[in-house]
């Protein structure tokens, strides 16, 4: 993300502490590592699954593969933070994370906070898709299965360019990650009703849920 040489008034700058990270990190770290040694206290029952089913000790055996899969460590991180700040802080506005996590008096907040915003950095090649896809179903099979109207079942997925537009929709197309990837529990298989609409594609037979995939080039007109 490229930084422009002026901050809107009311904004400081959220990603300088020390010129290494962001104020919040040290503290979400410290608080989800203490959260995942407890037990994951605070979730629903179908968080509780997904994790399980996700990060089994001695991995996923796939077909037609003799070595078993396991998500990245990293990877991992990513999805039990989102979970934690969500799901058991609820944190929805900045204004929150920041009380909550940060201890600096001199932290200045955003002047639009009207909504839910997270940033979750990943290096280039880290499997941010995965990561995507495990969050998508989190937030789906939460709002189906627990009947929860604060998860979502609709998602729009957007790409920066082109070239990463195919790279996700080699992914995505036709649900293809939700189905190659242990992604989905088979208890919660039933739940699972999701569409996956590719850029210019019109609507087809109704689902539960909807992932649109487009890249933000299309919104610029």
């Amino acid at each position: 993300m490229a930084r422009t040489k002026k901050k809107a008034a009311g904004q400081g700058d959220l990603l300088e502490v020390g010129g290494a990270t962001a104020p919040a990190v040290p503290l979400i770290r410290e608080a989800v590592a203490s959260w995942k040694a407890g037990n994951y206290r605070g979730i629903s029952d179908t968080t509780r699954l997904l994790l399980s089913h996700w990060f089994p000790p001695d991995g996923h055996r796939m077909r037609g593969s003799t070595r078993a899969f396991r998500y990245h460590p990293f990877q991992r991180e990513a999805i039990e933070t989102l979970i934690y700040l969500y799901e058991v802080e609820e944190v929805r506005r900045q204004k929150t994370l920041l009380e909550t996590f940060v201890r600096r008096p001199d932290i200045q907040l955003l002047q639009h906070d009207d909504f839910a915003r997270y940033c979750l950095k990943m290096a280039t090649g880290s499997g941010k898709t995965k990561v995507i896809s495990l969050a998508i179903a989190w937030q789906y099979l939460n709002a189906v299965a627990e009947g929860r109207d604060d998860f979502a079942r609709t998602f729009l997925l957007l790409a920066p360019n082109v070239i990463v537009f195919e790279r996700l929709r080699a992914d995505f197309a036709g649900g293809r990650i939700f189905k190659t990837d242990p992604v989905i529990p088979p208890e919660l298989k039933l739940y699972w009703d999701l569409e996956v609409y590719l850029r210019g594609e019109g609507e087809r037979a109704s689902s539960s849920g909807a992932l649109y995939l487009t890249n933000i080039q299309q919104l610029h007109d």
